[in-house]
């Protein structure tokens, strides 16, 4: 029962940081950059080791260099994706960066998916043991705020309204419940886990560096626009060493 009163909490803690991603508007171009930092950061300081750590506890036939391949899948097959469809779509818009629209579901799916490991970990944490459990828990709660505001940088970054942003929003939120939910009644295999948030962590570093930073840079000319991603790596980084 603590884990899903946890899973709930970090439900909250996801929609606080969209919240925050969304009052802050007026300032577009520093959100897209703090969520461009977060985003590359939670990739290669979260996602990427999580699952490193799932390989080698589940002693399969996969390496790290699946789990890397994995991931320049994702960043690959994500290029592509948008490559196909901005050539079979509208070229009246000028900007180099432009990308359509389904970019931003997608991006926010693997943040939600990601979200409903984080609460497949909680439960399982908790079923090992509580100290475990708790520990884990604090540490998913760290980042939720910066999951949040990343969900929101995706959707406004790729030209989605606010009324849409505030659904994905809720749902990428409801996910570590979800996640919660479905542990204690099934088992996901932790090799397909693995390679599943590797392909995602390919897909975060792609929408950071490819659509949120240009996205930034559109939106704003602010000097300060290296400081707010910097600021937003740096989010990740310090919520990892308190996890710790």
């Amino acid at each position: 029962m603590t884990a899903f009163w946890i899973s709930g909490a970090t439900c909250l803690m996801t929609l606080g940081g969209g919240y925050i991603a969304l009052r802050l508007q007026a300032y577009r171009g520093l959100v897209l950059a703090f969520c461009a930092g977060a985003l590359v950061a939670g990739a290669l300081m979260d996602v990427i080791p999580d699952a490193l750590q799932l390989l080698e506890e589940s002693d399969s036939g996969f390496h790290h260099h699946h789990l890397l391949f994995a991931c320049s899948l994702g960043f690959l097959s994500f290029y592509l994706f948008e490559h196909g469809a901005h050539h079979t779509g509208s070229h009246d818009h000028p900007s180099h960066y432009t990308h359509p629209c389904q970019a931003g579901p997608w991006g926010a799916a693997g943040i939600g998916i990601h979200s409903f490991f984080d609460g497949v970990a909680i439960g399982g944490a908790f079923q090992a043991n509580s100290e475990i459990g708790w520990v884990v828990a604090f540490a998913v709660m760290l980042h939720k705020v910066a999951d949040g505001a990343s969900t929101v940088g995706v959707m406004l970054g790729t030209q989605h309204d606010v009324k849409t942003t505030a659904i994905v929003l809720s749902l990428t939120a409801t996910a570590p419940l979800i996640g919660t939910l479905v542990q204690s009644a099934f088992s996901i295999p932790p090799p397909l886990l693995a390679l599943i948030l590797g392909w995602f962590a390919g897909v975060f570093l792609y929408l950071g560096a490819s659509s949120l930073l240009p996205g930034a840079h559109e939106s704003g000319h602010s000097r300060w626009l290296p400081l707010s991603t910097l600021t937003g790596a740096a989010f990740v980084y310090v919520a990892q060493l308190l996890a710790e």
